[in-house]
């Protein structure tokens, strides 16, 4: 099903890091920010103030569409400088100190407004067929494919003991033992995101000996859940707090953008159904020491790097 080598690195936190690329991002935001509270200042002194404003705009709606359910932040560090600033330069006129505070109000209503498109463009992108099942059943007889990954479970290497970490065939669980499955599912996910997207069917059983493709659902699954959770809508918080925020943090904001998950019933058993639409922007896998970058190729999902990880991201992401 997979083909790809065991990953590069060791480790994973305990918590959710702040990757490299949340780093960037801070540091483009802090200093465009603090950029356009100086401009502004200036500007007020020598009575040109008017326009000014309007640069707030910029950190506001960047920090907006990275991160939908912190832009507020931003917002209001921006109306609070901007009346800080101002405060210098008012005149007792009811007229100006009201355009001001309307202002500073305009850049709270922004980050709301932004953030709400955001959060709702899953409806315009995701497209799901209305009997999934059927289309699940379909997707199995045909095998897989570029578009199309099945993977057993997602939580079956959580109760390996040392032992059987150590004596295992596998190279990513002797590496990365408890966290291997979840890491598996996670590269898979990276993989659509960064090619033309696809479909990853969860509780499916694969014998590469007799070549056949076995039904087996997540119901082994449930059992390492807790017992409140043992259910899809728990199963779903598995994926999107352990497996997506954990190792594709970059996503984790807008997962639903991009992510959209079912629990179709077939042959009497539930699966997962993870459909994936393709990403505007390069997706790393992030395990917490290093970030890796995945892509669909054929039936398998690989590690690309060096050159042709970056021909790959100039060629697929240069017109997003």
């Amino acid at each position: 099903m997979d083909a790809t080598p065991a990953l590069p690195g060791s480790g994973f936190p305990g918590t959710l890091s702040i990757t490299h690329t949340d780093l960037v991002r801070f540091w483009v935001i802090a200093s465009i920010t603090a950029s356009i509270i100086g401009v502004t200042y200036i500007s007020m002194a020598a009575g040109y103030g008017s326009i000014v404003p309007q640069l707030f705009y910029f950190p506001i709606l960047y920090a907006t569409y990275f991160y939908p359910s912190r832009g507020i932040y931003v917002a209001g560090g921006c109306a609070v400088s901007y009346l800080l600033v101002s405060v210098y330069f008012l005149t007792p006129n009811p007229a100006v100190v009201g355009g001001v505070v309307v202002q500073a109000l305009l850049f709270i209503g922004i980050a709301f407004g932004s953030s709400f498109v955001v959060k709702h463009r899953e409806s315009l992108q995701i497209a799901v067929p209305e009997d999934d099942a059927g289309a699940v059943r379909m997707m199995i007889a045909g095998g897989e494919n570029d578009r199309v990954e099945f993977k057993y479970q997602t939580l079956w290497s959580t109760r390996l003991s040392k032992e059987e970490s150590d004596a295992s065939d596998s190279p990513e669980v002797r590496k990365y033992r408890t966290n291997a499955s979840k890491l598996i599912i996670a590269r898979s996910v990276a993989g659509f995101l960064n090619t033309a997207g696809g479909d990853l069917i969860i509780g499916i059983q694969e014998d590469r000996v007799k070549n056949v493709i076995k039904v087996v659902g997540i119901e082994d699954d449930y059992s390492r859940l807790q017992e409140n959770d043992r259910n899809p809508d728990g199963y779903r918080r598995m994926l999107i707090d352990s497996v997506i925020r954990r190792y594709i943090p970059d996503v984790y904001e807008t997962a639903s953008r991009f992510i959209h998950i079912t629990f179709p019933v077939v042959s009497g058993k539930t699966l997962c159904h993870v459909h994936i639409m393709p990403a505007e922007k390069p997706v790393f896998v992030n395990t917490g020491n290093e970030e890796f970058f995945f892509i669909r190729v054929d039936a398998s999902t690989r590690n690309i790097s060096g050159k042709t990880l970056t021909s790959y991201i100039l060629t697929r992401f240069s017109s997003s």
